[in-house]
């Protein structure tokens, strides 16, 4: 049942992510709170599992704030942002009532900021990019839609081929169900996506793709990997909870978290590439 169901929540989400890429704006912006905020506190709940005691709102408040920040102002304030979270939550930890573990719960706090909310966040910067570097904001849309034909296309050869012919474990202490046949067909899948995506998505007003060969090659490389390595990562944390999803949210993926994972580290890694070489 679980395959059919990943299929068909799929087929409903990807339309609905399509309109609201192309929408932009407060749309856009706020699907991504949604996204971040969902899966903040999904993490948060596994720290739990380990006996620890983040401060949930307050690191959901710095997400929101953290990601509206970013909408309005851009990446440049990511300095201040943290100097006055840092000082927030531990003043928090200092003035809370039960006291077990606040170094604990300080670094998991903060921790789940840095890594959903602002890698996370990274998808906003992808939409507002063209902005940034002085294109068409339209474009935007195509940069939100490259970075998940890249990652998506590679979890989902990666799962299917692994579920068909997968024989030899990838990294059976973290997670004993990936294969390396799945991991190799999750890299080529993200190799493929960036070489089309960049006919399709990656063009100028006059058609012309942004991207040469060569770079879209290097690009799906570097996404075909990070993107795998962000799905160990968070498999690393679950194990460490003892849970198998995060939540149930999604039918057929889990939780929100489970099925951005992989996006919290390609995301970053598709935004500076297309900054350093679009931009150029």
């Amino acid at each position: 049942m679980g395959t059919p169901l990943r299929v068909l929540s799929g087929i409903v989400f990807v339309p609905f992510l399509v309109a609201v890429s192309l929408a932009g704006g407060g749309w856009f912006l706020f699907l991504v709170e949604w996204i971040l905020v969902v899966a903040l506190w999904e993490f948060y709940r596994l720290t739990e599992e380990k006996g620890v005691n983040p401060s949930k709102k307050t690191g959901v408040a710095a997400v929101l704030v953290l990601v509206t920040m970013t909408y309005w102002v851009g990446p440049d304030h990511l300095g201040l942002f943290l100097a006055v979270f840092v000082i927030t939550i531990t003043l928090r930890e200092l003035f809370r009532a039960e006291m077990a573990l606040p170094i604990y719960d300080i670094a998991t706090t903060v921790f789940g900021v840095l890594y959903v909310g602002w890698l996370g966040t990274h998808l906003l910067l992808l939409r507002e990019l063209p902005r940034e570097i002085g294109l068409d904001y339209r474009l935007g849309s195509h940069f939100v839609l490259y970075a998940f034909l890249m990652a998506w296309g590679c979890d989902t050869a990666a799962y299917f081929v692994g579920l068909a012919i997968g024989r030899h474990k990838l990294f059976p202490r973290v997670s004993p169900k990936k294969s390396v046949e799945g991991a190799v067909a999750g890299f080529l899948a993200a190799v493929g996506g960036a070489i089309l995506g960049r006919i399709w998505f990656v063009r100028d007003a006059q058609g012309s793709p942004l991207l040469g060969l060569g770079e879209a090659l290097i690009l799906g490389a570097l996404v075909g990997t990070a993107n795998q390595l962000g799905d160990l990562v968070e498999s690393l944390l679950k194990r460490d909870a003892e849970v198998k999803d995060t939540s149930d949210s999604i039918p057929g993926h889990g939780g929100v978290l489970d099925r951005f994972d992989s996006l919290l580290f390609s995301a970053p890694v598709t935004y500076y590439f297309l900054v350093l070489v679009v931009s150029r």
